[in-house]
């Protein structure tokens, strides 16, 4: 995707939250955080570890009809992942928006029952750009219930979503050698993936036990098998967890909560983009990197 049209994505996803807000709870933050060790799929330095210094605006609000979450990352690697035609490292924008209705509000049913506290209707969509030889350009819907858990402090979430994604393959688009990159009987290049299934677990936990204002938050992301990829190869379910742990920084020194994080987490990723790990020529298709990061909110 062309950044002019990440930045209109971004801004139609911005509009659409504006326009079901209702009044209730407001968060908005920006982060930077440093991802020491992630990993580049199937370039020529696929396997050697990249260095990300990751900046991020964030906002989520929820009021009588439902929520909104609306996140940009700007990610920028060293050269390990290089920027195309360039011995500098790429620039990358991941964006994500996701709004939840809730039937009880609009339809006046009720949706508690068992270990839920509620299901919502919950839809959005991710947009992507980043400057590399391979030129991603990432743009996903998804739509399905969300399950809301019923738990004694914090919140579990798992949303199950109708998954689908459009992507780019820039090696394959500027191919010398076509045969290698065939998809469904033509080049490679513009890749409109299998429309598949994918699940959303979300969750935050206070450790109140600790003695500390420390709390265990993240997500794990789930997508099936998506079908073939801009070189023809088949899908492998993709798993990336992010388990965190917050600590908020503006309780202990200035006595002002839920203001300044410092934080800790881990990046875990299998089956990278729905690369196979299995795969000759898929190397840097798993990954486990520890991150650190601060954010303010607002």
């Amino acid at each position: 995707m062309k950044l002019r049209h990440l930045i209109f994505a971004a801004a139609t996803l911005a509009v659409t939250a504006t326009q079901v807000r209702a009044q209730g709870f407001s968060d908005t933050w920006m982060g930077v955080r440093d991802g020491t060790t992630i990993s580049n799929v199937g370039a020529e330095k696929g396997s050697r570890n990249v260095n990300k210094i990751i900046t991020n605006a964030g906002h989520f609000d929820a009021g009588d009809y439902g929520s909104n979450f609306f996140s940009v990352d700007a990610l920028f690697s060293n050269a390990n992942e290089p920027a195309n035609n360039s011995a500098g490292g790429s620039t990358e924008f991941y964006a994500v928006y996701r709004g939840q209705l809730s039937p009880d509000k609009f339809l006046g049913i009720n949706t508690k029952f068992g270990p839920f506290q509620a299901i919502n209707f919950e839809f959005g969509g991710d947009a992507e750009a980043e400057n590399t030889q391979f030129a991603p350009d990432k743009k996903a819907l998804v739509a399905g219930p969300n399950f809301h858990f019923a738990v004694p402090a914090g919140f579990l979430n798992v949303g199950v979503h109708v998954y689908h994604e459009w992507n780019n393959n820039g090696i394959c688009n500027g191919s010398t050698a076509p045969g290698n990159c065939i998809f469904n009987g033509g080049h490679g290049g513009p890749v409109n993936f299998d429309t598949t299934a994918e699940f959303e677990v979300v969750w935050l936990f206070p450790l109140s036990f600790t003695g500390l204002p420390l709390d265990f938050r993240g997500f794990t992301n789930i997508v099936l098998p998506k079908g073939k990829d801009g070189f023809g190869n088949q899908t492998a379910t993709e798993v990336l967890a992010r388990p965190s742990l917050y600590l908020d920084v503006g309780k202990m020194v200035m006595n002002k909560p839920n203001k300044l994080y410092a934080f800790f987490q881990v990046e875990l990723w299998n089956n990278k983009f729905g690369n196979d790990h299995t795969l000759a020529g898929n190397s840097g298709s798993q990954e486990v990197s520890p991150v650190f990061g601060v954010e303010y909110h607002f």
